[in-house]
């Protein structure tokens, strides 16, 4: 039947599927054909990734060394209620351990010699796809005797059976079996059936000649200490493999040639050296002339002299000087560390010049970035996937594929990769999942929003990258803003800190110490509503009401223009709130379902700005929504006038004329041109001290939104309060910054939810 033993290059990983194994309750990542990067917030599973496959691919003492804490929570749950009879076991019996799977995919190119008709579970010539199973699990069998011993162990010490877990994580060896599977994939279904398989230990199938799976840790053993010579070390290892492959056989033979006339030339010295204990010796005798004779030869080894007595030294820019590989800094050191170990691990997947290379060879990089500066880190990913793509030479003309695995916390590695390579790891309260990040490009299908997709993979890739690594999201508009919004968050957190000593109550987590990332968008939040609803993160969308109406328009001479029916024309204008009629903004619209009457967004509260899909794909709101969109509300200004702001500026203006009246005006309280806030319009800002309106100051009066945000900071002072402990009676006193303005009620209110957990 298979006969098909042509080699080729095509057999390849497509996906990966882990149960119950710590963080990773069941998780499956599709690879790419090179390389997949895998991207995520801390303590999201990657490295549980790299673990499990170490356990069950790897080779060495971590080879499927499973300890009781490896069992992911719930599983250890539903061994517990099956031991203690809370539920019985299904029929039939449903999978019960830690579980890799390898799905393969596979033509009529590749050489099937190794997985054979034993390996491959179909005979269907339309189905290539091939499912290795590794399992660290419980039988019917084994469970009953689990239940069993346990309940002799209860009545023996007089325990009860809260001490399960105990008797478990000392004793789950006895119980649990490492297998090795090749189980049926199942074409129609699209799914593996687990019902039928191929029990690869009993058939004596080496999994060594299909896979070979090899890691390199984040934990590299790399210092720049006086005594550190990993690399050199390092050195010695390439030479072992590329001797043991007769690479480079001109070069490695006249290696020895040189050793041999240098053990030639010691020998002659070792005897002058070593004279008189060889004399010695000799005065001893033996049973006959000669048995005390010594002699003292040099016997250079190759392999042993590179490993002892050689230095990678890297040059500087002084001609003719060059340092010791521990002088570097950590971040070259760690560079090229991988660059060896990389070369190693090629050489290690070519096996020997006599054996061929394992039918799939993968390499998990584990977080390269370690010690390294941005730009040496956009460096490495750009270069990393010339290096990866190296075929596995074996004997003859075989070849195989490398694939590839890298984990990261950079987003500047992220910002340099290809979005088709990009996973994005996200845990939530059901465990962890993976996702693609191409699969955004569907998800922007059918709305006629290609345009979207587009603009959104440059900006993440070029500009926001830190975005895929954050908790939470902040998404603003504009420059004053983004130079606002850390004092913005500041404040709230210090009149927290200041509330919670006064009432005696539990601290709250700061602001400024959550893992926010704060991205400008324009107004275009809209856009990114999908990546949002993709990643799942909890996130704010700080925007302008953007109040318009319909007005005349008019021609040069200041009069209506006419219809041919003699109506005027109309045109829709930017107003005050208290004029307008509808918003202008897009976003408002979008995730309100197309309301654009601005009584609606007035009239809506806080928790009506929450935001989260109903079942028909719709953004709706819901007081637990993961979005919000805060907006200008009405609020009173220091002396009690309600006002309506449009922009940012027109809403800070109004609650902080006294702030903007102390800095600019002069003693009668006018304002004076040369001003500290030289960002505003004299003209403009005398108005308004002259109790003007703040509308006309925000659309008329700002030169530069950026410089009127520094000038804000700039002209900001420190405070200090002294509070009094309302349970305790214990004083404090708090140094208050930015502390002569105000925030605009609506960003308080934004912040105020954001912070929230």
């Amino acid at each position: 039947m298979w006969c098909r033993f042509t080699q080729g290059e095509e057999m390849r990983i497509t996906k990966i599927r882990v149960q119950n194994f710590r963080l990773l309750k069941d998780i499956t990542v599709d690879l790419q054909d090179n390389i997949s990067v895998i991207i995520g917030k801390n303590n999201c599973g990657k490295t549980s990734l790299l673990l499990v496959m170490d356990k069950l691919l790897g080779s060495g003492s971590t080879k499927a060394a499973f300890a009781f804490d490896d069992f992911n929570v719930d599983f250890k749950e539903q061994i517990k209620s099956l031991v203690e009879g809370k539920k019985e076991l299904a029929d039939p019996p449903p999978f019960l351990g830690i579980s890799l799977k390898i799905f393969v995919e596979y033509d009529d190119a590749d050489d099937l010699s190794n997985i054979g008709n034993k390996v491959i579970m179909d005979l269907d010539p339309d189905n290539n796809q091939l499912v290795l199973a590794f399992e660290y699990q419980i039988s019917p069998e084994m469970l009953g005797a689990l239940k069993k011993d346990f309940n002799v162990y209860c009545d023996k010490k007089g325990k009860n059976k809260k001490d399960f877990d105990a008797f478990l994580r000392q004793d789950h060896g006895k119980y649990f079996r490492l297998r090795k599977k090749s189980v049926q994939y199942d074409r129609e279904a699209g799914k593996e059936n687990d019902l039928i398989f191929t029990d690869l230990v009993k058939e004596g199938i080496s999994i060594d000649n299909i896979i070979n799976f090899k890691w390199i840790s984040a934990r590299r053993n790399v210092s720049n200490k006086d005594s550190d010579k990993a690399l050199s070390t390092m050195s010695a290892r390439i030479y072992k493999h590329l001797e043991a492959n007769n690479k480079t056989p001109e070069i490695i033979e006249d290696f020895k040639d040189a050793l041999s006339t240098t053990d030639g030339q010691l020998d002659k010295i070792y005897s002058g050296i070593f004279k008189d204990i060889i004399e010695d010796v000799k005065k001893f005798g033996g049973i006959k002339k000669g048995d005390s004779d010594i002699h003292i030869i040099s016997t250079l080894q190759h392999r042993d002299l590179l490993e002892a007595n050689t230095t990678v030294m890297y040059g500087t820019n002084d001609q003719g000087h060059a340092l010791p590989e521990n002088y570097n800094g950590l971040g070259y050191m760690n560079l090229i560390s991988i660059i060896f170990e990389i070369n190693i691990l090629l050489h290690e997947f070519q096996k020997t010049q006599t054996e061929k290379p394992a039918d799939i060879n993968l390499l998990f990089i584990e977080e390269p970035e370690a010690h390294t500066h941005p730009q040496m880190q956009a460096v490495f990913i750009k270069n990393i996937k010339a290096l990866l793509g190296k075929a596995i030479k074996g004997q003859g003309d075989i070849s195989r594929p490398l694939q590839t695995i890298l984990t990261t916390h950079s987003a500047h590695i992220v910002s340099e990769s290809d979005f088709e390579d990009i996973k994005y790891f996200k845990r939530d309260a059901s465990g962890v999942t993976s996702k693609n990040l191409k699969d955004l490009k569907d998800a922007y299908k059918g709305e006629d929003h290609d345009d979207h997709y587009r603009f959104l993979k440059q900006y993440l890739t070029l500009h926001r990258a830190q975005l895929f690594f954050a908790d939470k999201a902040i998404l603003i508009e504009g420059d004053t803003e983004r130079i606002l919004l850390p004092a913005m968050m500041k404040k709230l957190d210090q009149k927290d800190q200041i509330r919670e000593f006064e009432t005696g109550s539990e601290a709250s987590t700061p602001l400024l110490s959550q893992n926010i990332s704060v991205i400008e968008v324009g107004a275009y939040s809209h856009i990114f509503s999908k990546f949002i609803e993709f990643i799942g993160m909890k996130s704010l969308i700080i925007t302008d009401l953007d109040a318009t109406k319909l007005e005349p328009k008019l021609n040069n001479t200041g009069e209506a223009e006419k219809k041919d029916n003699g109506e005027d024309k109309t045109h829709i204008t930017s107003c005050r709130v208290s004029d307008g009629v509808n918003t202008a903004n897009a976003a408002l619209k979008y995730f309100f379902g197309g309301n654009s009457a601005l009584s609606y967004f007035i009239n809506l509260s806080a928790e009506e700005k929450r935001l989260q899909k109903n079942n028909a794909g719709a953004w709706e709101p819901h007081p637990d929504g993961y979005v919000m969109c805060c907006y200008q509300i009405a609020e009173d200004d220091a002396n009690g006038v309600k006002y309506h702001a449009k922009s940012f500026e027109d809403a800070f203006f109004h609650v902080n004329r006294e702030f903007i009246r102390s800095i600019v005006a002069d003693n009668k309280g006018k304002a004076v041109s040369d001003s500290p806030f030289q960002s505003l319009t004299y003209k403009y800002l005398k108005c308004f001290l002259a109790d003007g309106d703040a509308y006309e100051l925000a659309m008329k009066g700002v030169k530069s939104k950026p410089s009127f945000a520094i000038e804000i900071l700039l002209n900001s002072i420190v405070s200090e309060k002294k509070v009094k402990c309302e349970k305790s009676g214990d004083e404090k006193t708090f140094v208050v910054g930015n502390d002569n303005w105000q925030t605009p009620a609506y960003i308080e209110e934004g912040l105020t939810w954001i912070k929230q957990s």
